[in-house]
């Protein structure tokens, strides 16, 4: 009888752990949620879209343009290079036609200089105006730099 209800007790202990194990491995693996809301801009981007709009009434701002939104080509492997890239800022006039593309240099930059430039070569190629700022410029500064 002892040895029964040691079994019983071992074979419950057992199933217990078990449970908790596969409890603690789902929760890892397998969250409840798959997708988390991001913050759309830093608090430095944030001051910078303030900027551009006091800058540009008349003007469009957008924040966080997909570079496919703006450029494309005929070839998967050079949409590839520029697939998943996002610019900070596109001003657009009221025709809605790009007057610029924006980009805030933050110190996360440092050090990519090169890749920044490739960045820019493929709107350059596209037509377009890209504008590189590391700290929030005036509105006079802005306003003289896009006419």
């Amino acid at each position: 009888m002892f040895e029964s209800s040691q079994s019983t007790f071992l074979l419950i202990g057992s199933l217990a752990s078990l449970a908790l194990f596969i409890l603690i491995f789902k929760q890892l693996f397998f969250p409840k949620k798959n997708f988390y809301p991001k913050p759309m801009m830093t608090a430095f981007e944030r001051r910078m879209f303030m900027r551009l709009k006091q800058a540009f009434p008349e003007h469009h701002i957008l924040a966080q343009v997909a570079f496919s939104a703006l450029i494309t080509n005929n070839h998967y492997k050079i949409r590839a290079l520029f697939n998943r890239k996002v610019t900070d800022f596109v001003i657009l006039n009221a025709e809605m036609q790009v007057i610029a593309i924006i980009e805030l240099d933050d110190p996360s930059h440092i050090g990519k200089e090169q890749e920044d430039a490739e960045r820019d070569a493929m709107f350059h190629e596209a037509g377009y105006r890209v504008v590189r700022y590391t700290e929030i410029p005036s509105i006079r500064q802005l306003q003289s730099d896009l006419s």
